[in-house]
């Protein structure tokens, strides 16, 4: 039941961290109301709740931030999806870069090393707070970006040197 090298205590004690994740390929079904409120009911029975925005439309942050605030983080991220994220790095310098990363990021911000097949961030920008025992990191209307990078990366990889197999 807990697997060969894993004990009874070992088990109980990796049961602290829960992830849920919401997901379905129909639109229009709930998904993000049911995340959004089943987060609010965690935070509220004390559980320290984090909420990934993942969703390329990121309805999820929509409800959660002012469309300011979502304004205010994209633009500071714009040039690093646009042009590319060590070059945006390099142009803006490391101690403004420290200073961008200070406050919160986007998702997509933060997978775009990945995208790019670049490596990743060595430090991670703090979530935002939505309420106590409950953080955001916020999606971005362009993650299908990083969706179709990583879709055609993997493919890629199956097809082989000598093709589909």
């Amino acid at each position: 039941m807990y697997g060969t090298l894993q004990t009874k205590a070992n088990f109980a004690m990796t049961r602290q961290t829960s992830v849920i994740s919401v997901f379905n390929n129909k639109g229009g079904v709930g998904k993000t109301t049911l995340s959004f409120h089943l987060g609010h009911a965690l935070a509220d029975m004390g559980k320290k709740t984090l909420f990934v925005d993942l969703d390329p439309q990121c309805n999820l942050s929509i409800y959660a931030l002012s469309a300011n605030m979502i304004e205010e983080l994209w633009l500071a991220e714009d040039e690093f999806i646009d042009s590319g994220f060590d070059q945006s790095t390099t142009k803006l310098g490391t101690d403004q870069f420290k200073a961008l990363i200070a406050s919160p990021r986007s998702i997509h911000f933060l997978l775009k090393p990945t995208e790019e097949g670049t490596g990743e961030l060595s430090d991670l920008p703090p979530p935002i707070e939505i309420a106590k025992n409950l953080d955001l990191i916020p999606g971005r209307l362009t993650m299908h970006m990083y969706e179709d990078r990583i879709s055609h990366r993997l493919l890629n990889v199956r097809r082989g040197p000598f093709g589909l197999q």
